[in-house]
């Protein structure tokens, strides 16, 4: 009965603290892409918005303009909308790693 009782007692202890390394480990690693993430968010909003803005803007002038009769509209568009959509699952990685 006392061999039963010690290993029930020394399983409780040892849960709560392997659910705590788990949780700090995993506290330290999300810090890390967060601060990374965090770092690089002025420079990655400020590409994609530039590249969405001026891609849509050169759509806009390639294709009112005679001297290109056939411009790829669809491909550019494409590739435009794509910083906006680059820049929204930039957005969504980052809420996934932080914690209000």
């Amino acid at each position: 009965m006392k061999a039963s009782r010690m290993m029930e007692i020394e399983f409780e202890y040892r849960r709560p603290f392997l659910a705590t390394a788990v949780r700090v480990l995993w506290n330290a690693v999300r810090l890390a892409i967060v601060a990374v993430l965090l770092a690089l968010e002025p420079l990655v909003g400020f590409i994609c918005g530039a590249g969405l803005v001026l891609g849509l803007i050169t759509c806009v002038i390639f294709e009112l303009s005679p001297v290109a009769p056939r411009f790829p509209l669809l491909k550019c568009l494409g590739f435009s909308l794509s910083f906006g959509v680059i820049l929204f699952l930039y957005y969504g990685l980052l809420s996934l790693f932080v914690e209000d």
